[in-house]
């Protein structure tokens, strides 16, 4: 799992963390690539690792297997939809932000739903730090 993706877990996974693309950009985002990203640039990035979890089972990632599908819908159907039943007609217009910024909004909600024990401590590695370990057993 590449840093980008342990980053973005260690982000989405606290309670109100602010899954707005800026957000994400400034706290995850600037640490591992720079404080500048532009939108784009975010999406990208946030593409990326979420195909890297849509890759791995072991997330069992809500709907993975109508992932495109979903995502591609996300501004007009659905929970992330910009608006709540769909867009009123084919003249609705969006900003750029809004579009994709739906498009966000499912890729993190569908990581902060993820399974990530089998993983946790590659995630956190400081939590398998502090656990004491158990001494061996040893025969009398």
């Amino acid at each position: 799992m590449n840093e980008t993706l342990k980053a973005l877990f260690r982000y989405i996974k606290r309670e109100n963390c602010d899954p707005a693309w800026h957000a994400i950009r400034d706290n995850v985002l600037a640490g591992i690539y720079h404080r500048d990203m532009r939108f784009a640039d975010v999406v990208k990035v946030l593409l990326t690792a979420y195909t890297e979890a849509l890759m791995e089972p072991r997330f069992e990632l809500p709907g993975r297997h109508n992932a495109a599908e979903d995502l591609l819908l996300a501004p007009i159907k659905g929970h992330h939809a910009i608006d709540f039943m769909g867009p009123s007609s084919m003249e609705t217009r969006y900003t750029v932000e809004q579009f994709y910024g739906a498009m966000i909004d499912k890729m993190m909600g569908d990581l902060r739903c993820c399974t990530i024990d089998w993983c946790r401590h590659e995630i956190w590695p400081e939590e398998a730090a502090s656990v004491p370990s158990t001494p061996a057993l040893t025969g009398m």
